[in-house]
């Protein structure tokens, strides 16, 4: 018989493993970060909101801009440097028009859906994705359990690969560490 250390470590030392010195961010915690131009040094706005693709690979930010009518802006993942107190993008020119909006992101799709273990029992629900600062790419998802035990314990943060979305609404967190079904989350 095997012997395995118990989730909570497994997961810490996959965190550890996985992002190393990038301490991951949460999507939330985008929020409202001021974004500086490296040329000018200054702050030329804030993030309203993350967009995270299918891929789960942030897709771009949303910016308010302190300046001008023009509303709010976009900049790709590729123009950006995300820190823990702002993020930093490489030109003004990089910010392209976001007058149309977009779609839900997988973000907002995924986020509230429960998960439960491989027994059937209700983990909590889906409260944020983890972020690597480095990648770009969620690495994990926090997991509620509820006010009074997130309060008491903490929330729980679980790499993407153990989460497998079994229909639109909930996921089975997986012992191995990796998505065993293959199930897409695109179009969920």
């Amino acid at each position: 018989m095997r012997h395995r250390a118990p989730a909570s470590l497994n997961c810490l030392l996959h965190y550890f493993f996985l992002v190393g010195k990038d301490k991951g961010m949460k999507i939330r915690n985008l929020k409202n970060l001021p974004v500086f131009d490296r040329d000018s040094a200054q702050v030329i706005g804030r993030v309203e909101k993350a967009v995270v693709g299918d891929d789960f690979r942030l897709a771009y930010l949303v910016i308010e801009m302190t300046k001008g009518d023009g509303g709010p802006g976009m900049v790709v993942r590729q123009d950006i440097e995300i820190g823990e107190e702002s993020v930093t993008i490489n030109s003004p020119a990089s910010i392209k028009s976001y007058a149309a909006g977009e779609e839900l992101s997988v973000y907002q799709k995924k986020i509230g859906d429960t998960v439960f273990d491989r027994e059937g029992k209700e983990l909590g629900a889906i409260s944020d994705f983890i972020l690597s600062r480095d990648s770009m790419k969620v690495w994990g998802v926090e997991i509620s359990s509820g006010a009074i035990k997130d309060i008491l314990h903490g929330r729980e943060g679980v790499p993407l690969e153990q989460i497998n979305w079994r229909n639109r609404e909930s996921a089975v967190l997986s012992d191995e560490g990796r998505n065993d079904d293959d199930y897409q989350v695109s179009g969920v």
